[in-house]
This record gives C-alpha cells, sequence and structure tokens, in this order.
C-alpha cells in the first residue's frame, strides 16, 4: 500500500526537522518513504527479521556500523509499516521523541483509514473477478468493461497463475490460518511490482490467483516466469514460514477466455497436489488437438489453413460445395458411399466432387499425408472460429454452421 501526498508531506517534515536519515517501509522489506536513499530494499531484507516486532526499540549492527531506531505504525491487530530511523533516539530527549511520537500518530491514523478502505475494495474486486470467471458467457462489450474495472488491457492476452498454501501435517485453527493467507497475500502483491511483466492479483477463496501479460514468445516467458515464481516461493517461506505451490495455465487468454485459462490453471495445481509433493510450480499439460493448436500462433494457423484450402475456400470462384463434401469425406475416414449418406446425394456426386477437389488442390487424396494435413487444416477452422479473439477473415472461413447443416441433409446441386 503506497503512500498518499498527506503521508508524504508527514514524513518529509518530520525528517526536516530530527535531521537525521527516515525510512518508512512495509512488513515484507518494500520501501515506501526514504528522506536519503542510503539503502535498498534488498538489504531491507536482511535486516527485516531483527525488527518484526510492535513495540518501539533500536539496535545496532556492528558490520555495517549503523543503529537502527524502530516505530511501528499499525494497519491493523496484525499489521504494521515500520518507522526507522537511521540512528539512536536518546530515551532523554523529549523534544525529538515528541516530534517522532507526533508524527506516528499521523501516519498511523492516515494509514488506518487508507487501509480500511483498501481492503474493501479489495473484497469487491476479488468479488468481481469471482464473478466474471464462473459466469458462462460475455460479449466484447462486457470484457471491455471488465477490463476497464480492473485496470486491465483488453488487447492482451494473460497467463493464469494460482498459487495455494501446501498442506502441513501440524493443525491449524481456522483464524491463524486465515492470518496466513493474508500475510501471503499482502506479501504476493508486494513483490508483484518486480515481476518482469506486468502482473495483477486477485483472491479466490483461500487461492491467489494472479494475471500476468503474455508478452514475447513462450519460450522467453516461461524462463523469466518460472524464475520469478521461484522467488515468490523463497519470499514466502523466509518470511511467512510456510510453503506455496502454483499451477500454470498452458498459454495466455484474452480477457473474455480468462475462465479457461483459470480452470487450466487450477487442474494443474490439482496435478501437483496429487503428486504429493510440496512447493512446485505445475504448468499445464497439453491433452488434445485444440491445447496444441492454442500453442501455435495465430498467424501460422492462418498462413496453413490458407496454403492447404485456399483454393477451395473463395467462394467466388469455387463452388462452396466442394469444400462441404470434402469435409465430411474426411470426417467418414475417407468412405465414399458414407459420405453420400451424410450429404443426401448420389454416390457419383462425391467422386466428381473429390475429384474436382483433387484438381484444385493438386493433390492425391490417397496420399495419407495429403488427407492428414488437411484434416488439421479443418481443424484449425474449426478452432478458431470457436475462438473469436483468433478468428481470421471471412474470406478464409469455413463456418461451423455451414458445416452443422450436414445433419438436416443437403440437396445435390
Amino acid at each position: 500500500m503506497n503512500i498518499d501526498d498527506n503521508q508524504f508531506e508527514i514524513l518529509q517534515k518530520m525528517a526536516k526537522k530530527i535531521h537525521k536519515p527516515i525510512y518508512l517501509f512495509n512488513q515484507h522489506g518494500r520501501i515506501l518513504f526514504t528522506s536519503h536513499p542510503m539503502i535498498t530494499s534488498s538489504e531491507w531484507m536482511h535486516i527485516l527479521p531483527f525488527f518484526q516486532s510492535r513495540t518501539t526499540h533500536s539496535f545496532s549492527m556492528i558490520h555495517a556500523k549503523q543503529t537502527f531506531s524502530i516505530f511501528p505504525i499499525d494497519l491493523n491487530e496484525q499489521t504494521c509499516d515500520y518507522l526507522v530511523i537511521l540512528a539512536f533516539i536518546h530515551p532523554q530527549n523529549k523534544t525529538l521523541h515528541g516530534i517522532i511520537a507526533k508524527a506516528v500518530n499521523e501516519m498511523s491514523i492516515a494509514r488506518m483509514r487508507q487501509y480500511a478502505a483498501l481492503q474493501t475494495a479489495k473484497r469487491a474486486r476479488n468479488e468481481g473477478f469471482r464473478k466474471w470467471i464462473e459466469r458462462a458467457s460475455s460479449s466484447q462489450q462486457d470484457s471491455l468493461h471488465f477490463a476497464q474495472a480492473f485496470g486491465l488491457n483488453a488487447e492482451c492476452r494473460y497467463l493464469c497463475m494460482i498459487c495455494q498454501l501446501d498442506e502441513r501435517s501440524d493443525t491449524t485453527c481456522f483464524m491463524k490460518q486465515q492470518m496466513v493467507l493474508d500475510q501471503v497475500a499482502d506479501l504476493l502483491e508486494s513483490a508483484l511490482p518486480s515481476c518482469p511483466f506486468p502482473a495483477f492479483l486477485f483472491l479466490k477463496g483461500d487461492m491467489g490467483v494472479v494475471l500476468m501479460e503474455e508478452t514475447g514468445s513462450w519460450p522467453e516467458v516461461s524462463d523469466r516466469l518460472s524464475s520469478f515464481l521461484k522467488q515468490l516461493q523463497m519470499l514466502v517461506k523466509l518470511q511467512v514460514n510456510h510453503t506455496i505451490s502454483f499451477g500454470v495455465s498452458l498459454t495466455g487468454c484474452h480477457i473474455s477466455h480468462l475462465s479457461e485459462g483459470y480452470n487450466e490453471a487450477l487442474e494443474a495445481l490439482q496435478t501437483g497436489h496429487l503428486s504429493s509433493r510440496t512447493e512446485y510450480i505445475q504448468f499445464y499439460q497439453a491433452k488434445d488437438v485444440p491445447d496444441l493448436l492454442r500453442l501455435i500462433p495465430r498467424k501460422d494457423m492462418i498462413t496453413f489453413h490458407q496454403l492447404h484450402l485456399h483454393p477451395l475456400s473463395e467462394s467466388s470462384q469455387v463452388d462452396q460445395s466442394l469444400l462441404h463434401t470434402l469435409s465430411v469425406y474426411l470426417e467418414t475416414h475417407c468412405h465414399i458411399s458414407e459420405t453420400a449418406k451424410r450429404l443426401s446425394i448420389h454416390r457419383n456426386t462425391v467422386i466428381y466432387r473429390l475429384e474436382k477437389c483433387e484438381e484444385l488442390l493438386r493433390i492425391s487424396l490417397k496420399d495419407s499425408d495429403a488427407t492428414l494435413r488437411l484434416r488439421l487444416a479443418f481443424r484449425i477452422q474449426m478452432f478458431l472460429s470457436s475462438h473469436p479473439d483468433r478468428i481470421f477473415s471471412s474470406e478464409t472461413s469455413y463456418s461451423l454452421e455451414e458445416k452443422n447443416e450436414t445433419q438436416g441433409g443437403m440437396t445435390n446441386g
């Protein structure tokens, strides 16, 4: 939780009055304010365990030759920020203690109000995310509104990562478990700014859901993503004394298909859990042709389709019954009689149309490699037709509606 302008002014005034370097940082070591940029966040991580206390105190570090005076600023009963002064504040210095106490009191009131408002906003945000994930369908306009409301980019694709606390052998009461969950959520949120790609955190039950913009090729993204998730696991183990595991979706999804990415990440998380592992990062494994197609760039799928079916897709120049007949022929495992039966046409008509297809495509339907390529081209058409965010132009598409007409029969043309 960043500081606002009023809080910034309070700290600046105090720093000028006491003439000493001061810092404000959260319980996870993230610097929120500094009057003198002398210590980095990474250095605070080593110092942090020495002053996680809810009372004012001081200590010195010999190797750093530095004394720290710590003043906790409460946010609620479990959470606080820390005001750190790089000097020993003598108990007898009433004037200095008075200046600091006044600033700490003002900051505490302001931070408590800000924290309460932020928690209310988070609950509303998480509830909105839950409803979006669980809804059956959404329009393009709905997706745009959702993106605007949650700070997402409607044009981007998002990888979905779900994290959950690993189960422990020791029994933990509900309240203690909830406190740990809150600590982990705060820690993850505090660490997100260091993610290599723009990322957003939501909570759904006892799980954390991270949406990360997919930018660049998958090999580039996956390596940096794995490294970042391992860092998060180390932070949780160090600061919360617990372990977490991640399930990651196969590829990025547009906002309208976030539920697909969520379900993949959830299945990956459950797969890792079934293997009795802890502190794992489990990526969703492709199980079917559509899963594999999602790994292929859109432009490459369009190129493949045009290469193998384009001569039959030009509606202005070619009888569309040829394309339809070829599709049914491949679906029936190249059985001419079954194709004629499904289309309610004469067997000789099927043969004529298939010969015409061979002529236009310059292939032989007796060639198993050729029919395999055609099958894949049709699967690509079906896949893109069912994924509007990846659909190609109407000139190269073969609608599912037209294909479904098979069930109702087709007159001999």
